[in-house]
């Protein structure tokens, strides 16, 4: 387990102030962005690690998703749970729209 882990966090069941600061967070970022949805749970990484999983659905936005205000949508949601104390790492999966575009990598 790593220094940033703690026993009692593998049976810490998430408080409803830190879904309540992801969601405030996220929602602030990426409403514009056509996020649906937020579901919040924690669980353990593959080395054992607890962390938070955060899975964002979109419904399908024209002209397409700024790929930036993802990368900020993670720093930030982090950032902020640190503040109040949750020491688990929050890991957001993206579940994009098929037909969803990525804007800002066209110099990729």
């Amino acid at each position: 387990m790593s220094a940033f882990a703690y026993e009692g966090d593998l049976d810490h069941p998430m408080s409803a102030e830190f879904e309540q600061t992801i969601r405030y967070v996220l929602e602030g970022l990426l409403s514009s962005q056509g996020l649906e949805g937020v579901l919040v749970h924690p669980g353990l990484v593959h080395d054992g690690d607890p962390v938070l999983f955060v899975q964002l659905k979109f419904r399908f936005e024209e002209p397409g998703i700024d790929t930036s205000l993802l990368i900020d949508s993670a720093i930030s949601v982090s950032r902020a749970l640190w503040k109040i104390g949750e020491r688990r790492f929050p890991l957001l999966r993206y579940d994009l729209h098929d037909d969803h575009r990525s804007l800002g990598t066209e110099n990729w």
